[in-house]
């Protein structure tokens, strides 16, 4: 079972996730913070609305077998299917991410298809314990990852980089460009992928849909938060070159340098990412092995080796570390991820709504 405090932890975590190796919501320049701000609050909406509020109708249940008891077993199957080949594609994309920033920044001669190999096997073994087991481990990797960016901001601030000045005029060509930026692109990266916890939710031990709804939303808004000062940092020390940059966090701390004796931590820095997107790429991988599991009867553990094939194969795919970042922003954030995040939750969700209701009304007849 998974406490409370492990659901926060690992909401928190997930979201920070491979968010870090971005500037989100670079097209709005200097604004790019207040569209991640405003993304935020648009995937509050689409949580505490939407998200939740599937999980509160059938707080015993996960996604796969909430779309077979309210679709039937043909389209449940369907609708449960595509959900496993999203989940197993969101974490095919941040294997590759790891795999080609390890290549790019730490071991460059190392072929591409060890070190994913390698990332899939540690992010099975994971895996095979189970949701029990995955929580406790983000459970011990949070305060430890959030002392090393606490950290990392105090040494960015003492060496004199951050410059609050470089965000201004905030707003010059008006709040268009900020939304635009926002919607839906970080809606649908990080705070649509919320929708993955309803695969998870039902293992909480707390059976009270109040504190798990109030867990989950600390953990958003505190994750959300982060994010924003992560990219306020990134744009208050490089400027208009933050969105050039490939890792805008791992650009800044380059200039670190306290008394031509502490600099150079790109090791620190990249424990940091790494962690968060292995986090993130394991989380995934759970929750496409726990779908397939209740979609064919059969165990987490079995599951996990053919969706952990799927998950390796797939990241061959990407014919570069741009070309996975480019079919990404292009066309994944705008057009197909929006589709599992936004459109079939709500059409879920109103469906549920109506068999609720329908089933109330026929219960008041017969009394």
């Amino acid at each position: 079972m998974i406490t409370l405090r492990q659901l926060a932890s690992t909401v928190i975590l997930f979201l920070i996730g491979s968010s870090s190796l971005f500037l989100l919501g670079g097209k709005a320049d200097r604004d790019a913070w207040m569209s991640v701000f405003v993304g935020m609050l648009a995937g509050l909406m689409l949580l505490g609305f939407v998200t939740l509020q599937i999980q509160r109708l059938e707080p015993n249940r996960n996604l796969i077998e909430i779309f077979k008891l309210y679709f039937g077993r043909t389209a449940g199957f369907v609708f449960g299917l595509l959900y496993v080949i999203y989940y197993s594609y969101k974490s095919i994309r941040n294997v590759r991410e790891f795999a080609d920033l390890s290549i790019m920044f730490l071991i460059a001669d190392t072929p591409l298809s060890v070190v994913m190999l390698v990332i899939c096997l540690i992010g099975g073994y994971a895996v095979m314990g189970g949701p029990g087991v995955f929580f406790r481990m983000v459970e011990v990797l949070l305060p430890i990852l959030l002392l090393i960016y606490v950290l990392l901001y105090i040494l960015l601030f003492s060496s004199g980089l951050v410059d609050f000045g470089r965000l201004q005029p905030m707003l010059e060509r008006g709040f268009k460009p900020v939304w635009d930026a926002a919607i839906p692109e970080i809606i649908s990266f990080p705070f649509g992928e919320m929708v993955l916890f309803l695969m998870f939710w039902r293992y909480t031990e707390s059976s009270d849909y109040g504190q798990v709804a109030s867990m989950t939303i600390k953990g958003y808004l505190f994750g959300g938060a982060f994010i924003t000062l992560m990219n306020v940092i990134a744009l208050s020390i490089l400027g208009p070159f933050a969105s050039w940059t490939t890792v805008p966090l791992l650009e800044a701390t380059n200039f670190i340098d306290i008394g031509d004796i502490l600099e150079r931590i790109d090791p620190l820095v990249s424990l940091l990412l790494f962690s968060a997107v292995y986090v993130k790429l394991t989380a995934y991988y759970l929750g496409a092995s726990l779908a397939f599991a209740y979609l064919f009867g059969i165990r987490l553990q079995i599951a996990a080796l053919p969706v952990g094939i799927g998950i390796f194969v797939g990241s061959f795919w990407f014919k570069s570390y741009m070309h996975q970042v480019n079919v990404g922003f292009e066309q994944n954030l705008k057009y197909h991820f929006p589709i599992f995040q936004i459109g079939i939750p709500i059409v879920l969700l109103l469906v549920m709504l109506m068999r609720k209701g329908v089933r109330s009304g026929k219960g008041r007849q017969s009394h």
